[in-house]
């Protein structure tokens, strides 16, 4: 028996998904649940597993197109179906015809077998074609990718390494024209391109800009990084600016919204997206009830969704029903931003490097850890006055912070700031 595996609707707006890479081929044999490919939709990234354990008959789409949800892009010859049928007409008594079928199966599966062990690997045909452009081994190459495959990347740092210079995928891959080099646009890109156009275009943008002292995060994060180690917890400042943000959105609805032609629909939960950089651009994920959690917990959920994101392990449910967003471009260095606000939000907020410089505090110069804050906000939604009174809102809370030890084996409890101090 023939089964279709179709591209499947991640999320209730999406219609359309992009094939970005198969991880199997015609021939192959596959277990029920292994991925079969990977592919980008406009809210994820993610891989589709088989529906059965079989064997590829048929792959219809190649690698970068695009199609419709439901659209069929592949067929597996189901190994269960054929199982099945042998058993039921066992049942009637021996026939020499039966046996002899029988037997001509199990060989077959058996060689199947054996040929599905050998591609066990299974080698991309970008791979594939870098490896032989560069005329190398596979065999040589130890693999990163999901079960152990050999990707892109491998090849050029295995490349850079025999040379000890650094390699830039061969030119073939891209198209020339005299000293310019035209880059194809990846799905991923393609699509971030649409939605920052539409934002731009629909929403009225203005960006406000806050700076603060960050001296209490830091003396809490330093008494508290190494406990939350011991609970498998990197600790950084994302969380402590999320659970600042999640109380301000809930003094300020105003932010946690979106709008429509009929009015502005006030948001009952606070939903929190954490923009995560991959290597092919970004992907929000998001925090549900934001304003409900403690600090422990929050770092837990930015760490766990942030390596979910970069391993496309992310469901549609992870990247739906955002209510507000925060970026961290200071994880690069940058001081400040003004970032786009992701539709139908009306606001997104950036978050700058911690720097130390000299400021003025009770008319005297110290030296302080420093952070710019800036929120970006849709100017039909809200006035200046609202969006200043909001990013001040987050202001005071990191900088009244309070320094106590956190402690992971308690319950949260209600001090404002997130947690048990």
């Amino acid at each position: 028996m023939f089964v279709n595996v179709i591209m499947p609707q991640m999320g209730e707006s999406v219609a359309e998904g992009t094939i970005i890479r198969w991880l199997v081929h015609e021939g192959d044999r596959v277990e029920k649940e292994q991925p079969l490919v990977e592919i980008s939709t406009d809210k994820i990234d993610t891989e589709v597993p088989s529906p059965v354990s079989g064997i590829v008959k048929k792959i219809f789409c190649p690698e970068g197109k695009t199609l419709p949800v439901q659209e069929v892009i592949a067929q597996i010859e189901s190994i269960e179906a054929k199982e099945g049928v042998v058993s039921a007409g066992g049942a009637s008594g021996y026939s020499p015809l039966l046996e002899t079928t029988k037997k001509i199966e199990t060989v077959e599966a058996t060689k199947e077998i054996e040929r599905a062990e050998e591609r066990e690997k299974r080698y991309s045909p970008l791979v594939k074609k870098l490896a032989q452009e560069y005329e190398l081994n596979l065999e040589e190459i130890q693999g990163t990718g999901e079960g152990g495959r050999v990707t892109k990347k491998n090849i050029m740092d295995y490349v850079a390494a025999k040379s000890g210079a650094i390699v830039r995928p061969p030119v073939s891959e891209e198209k020339v024209f005299e000293k310019d080099v035209l880059i194809p646009l990846s799905p991923k890109r393609k699509i971030t391109a649409d939605k920052m156009i539409l934002s731009k275009r629909t929403a009225a943008h203005v960006t406000t800009v806050f700076e603060v002292d960050m001296t209490k995060i830091i003396k809490c994060r330093e008494m508290n990084k190494d406990g939350m180690k011991r609970e498998d917890i990197h600790l950084t400042y994302l969380p402590f600016i999320t659970i600042a943000t999640a109380r301000a959105l809930k003094e300020h609805p105003i932010m946690n919204a979106s709008w429509t032609e009929e009015g502005i629909v006030q948001k009952n939960n606070i939903n929190i997206g954490i923009a995560v950089s991959l290597e092919d651009g970004l992907i929000v994920p998001v925090i549900k009830d934001a304003d409900k959690k403690d600090l422990l917990q929050l770092a837990k959920d930015i760490q766990g969704i942030a390596r979910r994101a970069r391993a496309k392990k992310l469901k549609p449910e992870d990247v739906q029903e955002g209510t507000f967003t925060i970026t961290n471009y200071g994880i690069n260095g940058s001081l400040f931003g003004t970032p786009v606000i992701l539709l139908p939000q009306v606001a997104i907020l950036g978050v700058g490097t911690v720097v130390k410089r000299p400021v003025v505090v009770d008319d005297a110069i110290a030296i302080r850890p420093m952070m710019y804050l800036a929120l970006s906000f849709d100017h039909r939604v809200m006035d200046g006055a609202n969006a200043d009174a909001f990013l001040r809102a987050i202001k005071e809370r990191l900088e009244k912070w309070e320094v106590l030890a956190y402690d992971t084996k308690r319950s949260s409890s209600s001090t404002g700031y997130g947690g048990v101090w």
